[in-house]
């Protein structure tokens, strides 16, 4: 294994991130806040120091990145972002806890939003605005991943379909790094320049905006204040986010086809159907539960609540009666596990793989009739072999399996059952404390032993690396010569 790439790209990654936090410092400087400051600096330095020396001692090597280049990467990215992103938050002594530091940056990372703190306002602003930075990061992160890095383990990225296809061979190649890089900064900051503008002209405070923006566009979930977006703020602030919870949860290569003229591109796409398709569910489904108060605050309510989990962005809703909790429970639970569409920065398992293996379904009960039928799978336009359902199959079997392995061992920590379900879902689907807002267990995560935090933390990076690691990792022929 070369591994000058993997450590250009992890001191590339260091520097970027001792960049973002100058702004945080700015805004201690403007605030006057100097033992943050002071956290801020010294992890710059730290930083700083380890990105450069990463940088120049692969100056002048080879940087091509292959397979397992690619699958060690992944894995370096996650433990250096984690303690960099965590350590500011240590040292400004707002989290007492070297692993809960670590736990909230690995949540902002993962763009999970799962916080160790049930007020955020012990926060300070700069430490606020770091956190979002973190899931923004962290949201551009996740696009590289399932756009860049995925398809070429077959693990049904988004050119995965098209490359697996009968018909078309190699209609869309793997781009190159760099250019998947430029691409989606382009549109992924936009979208949240769009955002933050929106929010700051519907009456939210700058900083709040920026904040909010960056969590919104990342799907990620992470709040300013403890009742979230919802309850201190109006139906105008609520659209305009689940609007962006939506454009998050779409497959970003669409909104660079859109930006190009391609104005047609939304509605050729299979996945973004569906995701329609369950947000007007989820509005039918809200009328009907409870006629009575079907007012428009209350649709806008729970339909930022619902699109909160399909897009698995978490953030937390107004409080539900006991009925709508009774009525919406089960249909959340199964929405944050579907999650969004590939190619976007929605977790859960994507909703092209669950229409995949539906069709996989269908095929299977049409040749138990008829043995010697031929029975294409297509998705879209493309038929997909046999070879890229079967990956689809073993990753969700992966995916059941890891979610009861969470729920067994978070369970021996004395932690209800109800709770240890939720938070095992929450975790592997990257849906944030929605869920568990909505199932009122009153669990607090700093109070959990250092064990169960630790198991969190290893169900957010699966989940957000869609087990890749953990399969790979533990394929032994993988690494052999």
């Amino acid at each position: 294994m070369n591994g000058a790439p993997v450590l250009r790209v992890v001191g590339a990654t260091m520097i970027f991130c001792s960049v973002s936090m100058l702004m945080p410092v700015m805004l201690t400087v403007s605030q006057g806040d100097g033992e943050i400051r002071k956290a801020f600096l010294a992890s710059i330095c730290v930083s700083g120091y380890f990105g450069v020396l990463f940088f120049l001692t692969t100056k002048g090597k080879s940087l091509t990145l292959g397979r397992r280049e690619t699958v060690a990467l992944l894995c370096l990215l996650a433990v250096f972002m984690t303690l960099i992103g965590g350590l500011p938050l240590y040292l400004g002594g707002n989290i007492p806890s070297f692993l809960d530091a670590c736990f909230e940056a690995l949540s902002g990372i993962t763009t999970t939003g799962l916080s160790v703190l049930s007020d955020p306002t012990v926060l300070s602003d700069s430490e606020l605005l770091w956190r979002a930075i973190l899931q923004w990061m962290g949201g551009d992160g996740a696009l590289i991943l399932v756009i860049w890095a995925l398809p070429s383990f077959g693990f049904g990225g988004i050119f995965a379909p098209r490359r697996d296809a009968l018909e078309v061979l190699s209609v869309d190649p793997q781009p190159s790094f760099q250019h998947v890089v430029r691409s989606l900064l382009l549109v992924y900051g936009g979208l949240t320049v769009i955002c933050a503008i929106s929010l700051s002209l519907a009456g939210m405070p700058v900083l709040d905006s920026i904040c909010y923006s960056m969590s919104t566009v990342s799907t990620g979930g992470f709040v300013i204040e403890s009742s979230g977006p919802v309850v201190l703020r109006g139906p105008e602030i609520q659209m305009i986010l689940v609007m962006f919870m939506i454009l998050g949860a779409i497959n970003f290569t669409l909104h660079g086809r859109f930006i190009k003229g391609d104005w047609a591109a939304y509605s050729r796409d299979s996945e973004s159907r569906m995701l329609v398709i369950f947000v007007l569910a989820s509005i039918a489904l809200i009328i009907s539960a409870d006629k009575n108060t079907a007012a428009g605050s209350f649709i806008i309510s729970e339909l930022f609540r619902f699109v909160s989990v399909i897009t698995t962005t978490g953030y937390p809703g107004a409080e539900a009666s006991n009925s709508s909790v009774n009525i919406f429970l089960l249909v959340l639970i199964f929405f944050a596990v579907i999650g969004g569409t590939t190619g976007s920065t929605a977790g859960g398992f994507k909703v092209m793989r669950l229409v995949l293996l539906m069709r996989q379904a269908k095929r299977e009960l049409i040749q138990s009739i008829h043995p010697h039928a031929v029975v294409p799978i297509k998705f879209g336009r493309f038929a997909v072999t046999q070879s890229f359902i079967q990956v689809i199959s073993v990753y969700f079997i992966s995916y059941i399996l890891c979610a009861l392995f969470l729920a067994v061992a978070l369970s021996a920590f004395d932690i209800d059952f109800g709770a240890v379900v939720i938070l095992s879902i929450s975790a592997l689907t990257n849906s944030g404390p929605a869920l568990m807002h909505l199932f009122d267990s009153n669990l607090n995560l700093f109070a959990l032993p250092a064990g169960a935090k630790i198991l969190i933390m290893i169900g957010m990076l699966l989940g957000r690396l869609e087990f890749l690691a953990l399969i790979v990792l533990l394929n032994f022929s993988f690494w052999r010569p």
